[in-house]
């Protein structure tokens, strides 16, 4: 495989990653507004359903702010990967 292949499969895989981060944000939000719902609904009850929601999306936010190192190191390989193929 071509330097110039692999650079364009890694700069392929950078968009995905972006993508991927904005559906992580979108599904962030929309937990947290299910989670708001259901707390309403429970009106101050306690419910693990909550409790599980709030976790669902700290667990989508810590995703989501993976993604841009993740990012970082794909065009740190394709900066490698251009001084490999000259």
């Amino acid at each position: 495989m071509s330097a110039e292949q692999i650079i364009a499969q890694l700069t392929a895989a950078s968009q995905k990653l972006e993508e991927v981060q904005a559906k992580l944000r979108d599904a962030g939000d929309a937990a947290s507004q299910a989670r708001t719902l259901v707390a309403d609904a429970l009106r101050g009850s306690s419910g693990q359903l909550v409790g599980q929601l709030g976790s669902l999306v700290d667990a989508l936010g810590q995703i989501s702010n993976r993604v841009p190192a993740t990012r970082e190191q794909v065009q740190q390989t394709i900066t490698k990967v251009k001084t490999l193929g000259n």
